[in-house]
């Protein structure tokens, strides 16, 4: 955990001796994807969830930084899961969660999932860095990991290096590691050559992991907080 995404360095403040980022925490009324029901939720959740954990046992190409992890759980999701994409995917085990029904349709310029500027701009995309994932398309829930559910994505500030920004994903229960429910899902990202990987660790481990810097902790200034994607509002 010593190498991290470096994609997405948004402008900080210090507020009370914490570090909160100068952005809109507030999930936006103008984010691209907002699912139908709560049946619709909850197949996404899964999905997403399900997603990001496989990729600890085997990583899609696209998946090498940890936004490029939130993209491809949060696309995948959202497709109809036939047996062809399946096998496209390469998944080692296929879980029969339900569709999601409400996804937005694809267009000849791509599939617009992600709103990617802030208003009174519109504007939406298939990309979007981890700064744009978490202001424009996430709401802040606070800096209490207790408050995670699987799904959402805590967020790391790191000052020290050159672009410091860094998301994770609460998995929750895992379909591979049944041992415990708390589980994370992270991309290294790359640095010095080295193209980085995607490692998983309990939260429980995370909130005493041997670099404090690194621990989803309210007395940590570089945890940023919890934040829940605007599709699963």
């Amino acid at each position: 955990m010593t190498t991290h995404s470096r994609r997405c360095p948004p402008a900080l403040r210090v507020l009370g001796g914490v570090l909160l980022c100068a952005l809109s925490f507030t999930a936006s009324p103008l984010a691209q994807v907002r699912l139908a029901d709560q049946t619709d939720r909850e197949a996404f959740r899964a999905w997403f969830t399900f997603l990001a954990d496989v990729q600890f046992e085997r990583a899609a190409p696209e998946v090498i930084d940890c936004a490029a992890l939130v993209r491809f759980a949060f696309r995948e999701a959202l497709r109809a899961h036939t047996p062809e994409w399946a096998r496209r995917v390469g998944l080692p085990v296929t879980p029969r969660y339900p569709d999601v029904r409400s996804a937005p349709q694809a267009t000849a310029g791509g599939w617009p999932l992600f709103r990617i500027a802030a208003p009174p701009a519109v504007a939406y995309a298939e990309f979007a860095d981890a700064r744009t994932l978490i202001q424009l398309n996430a709401r802040r829930l606070g800096r209490d990991a207790a408050a995670l559910r699987p799904g959402d994505l805590l967020y790391f500030h790191q000052p020290q290096q050159q672009q410091p920004d860094h998301l994770m994903v609460f998995v929750g229960p895992s379909t591979f590691d049944r041992d415990a429910a708390d589980w994370v899902v992270y991309h290294t990202g790359p640095g010095d050559g080295d193209p980085g990987e995607v490692r998983k660790v309990r939260l429980a481990d995370l909130a005493a992991h041997p670099a404090p810097r690194w621990r989803p902790h309210a007395t940590n200034p570089q945890f940023v907080g919890v934040f829940r994607l605007d599709a699963l509002r």
